[in-house]
């Protein structure tokens, strides 16, 4: 199975060696629908490939954030209307760790702030049916901690992989490591 773009930035690339993919995003990018803010964007980036049944996506999230709402992670993707981003994000200055979850068009958001000077962040997502299950490890030991379990419709096939946008900013320079997805 091979990995495509949704929405390619202009700049990225794949370390041959280290396996580190390197995504520069392009300015005012982002994934949302409607919620309290009133608008729809989906045209962040997110390199992904296709499953099918249950599976488990892991890997480790570094960035060079700077700008509010900055964020590079973890997205399971149905369509346009039915999706879930997670990872950190850049909120009043720090960095924190965020899950949106949009169904039937509308998103929601949840943080949970890091500790100071975080220099990358393990996120896994398995999906078992219809429940997904969102964890992160900010001690790199992986040992995970819950940051939240929702509901996303079954489908005969999901997009699953790593997205990263700049709603507000000029773009940063984010780093996925060591990314796995498989059959759970």
């Amino acid at each position: 199975m091979s990995y495509e773009w949704l929405n390619p930035p202009k700049t990225w690339h794949v370390d041959d060696n280290t396996k580190i993919i390197t995504v520069q995003t392009d300015e005012k990018t982002d994934f949302w629908r409607k919620t309290h803010y009133g608008f729809i964007r989906d045209n962040g980036h997110f390199y992904s490939k296709t499953m099918t049944g249950n599976f488990a996506c892991e890997v480790l999230v570094r960035g060079e954030y700077r700008d509010l709402y900055d964020q590079a992670g973890i997205m399971v993707r149905l369509d346009e209307e039915n999706w879930l981003k997670c990872g950190i994000e850049f909120v009043d200055s720090k960095q924190y760790a965020s899950v949106v979850v949009t169904r039937d068009g509308f998103s929601d958001w949840s943080i949970i702030p890091m500790k100071d000077n975080l220099t990358a962040l393990w996120l896994r997502v398995k999906r078992s049916k219809e429940a997904l299950h969102i964890e992160y490890d900010d001690q790199g030991d992986k040992n995970y901690k819950m940051m939240r379990l929702t509901y996303l419709p079954e489908r005969e096939k999901t997009q699953v992989g790593i997205m990263c946008a700049s709603p507000d900013g000029n773009g940063f320079k984010a780093y996925f490591e060591h990314l796995n997805i498989e059959k759970n």
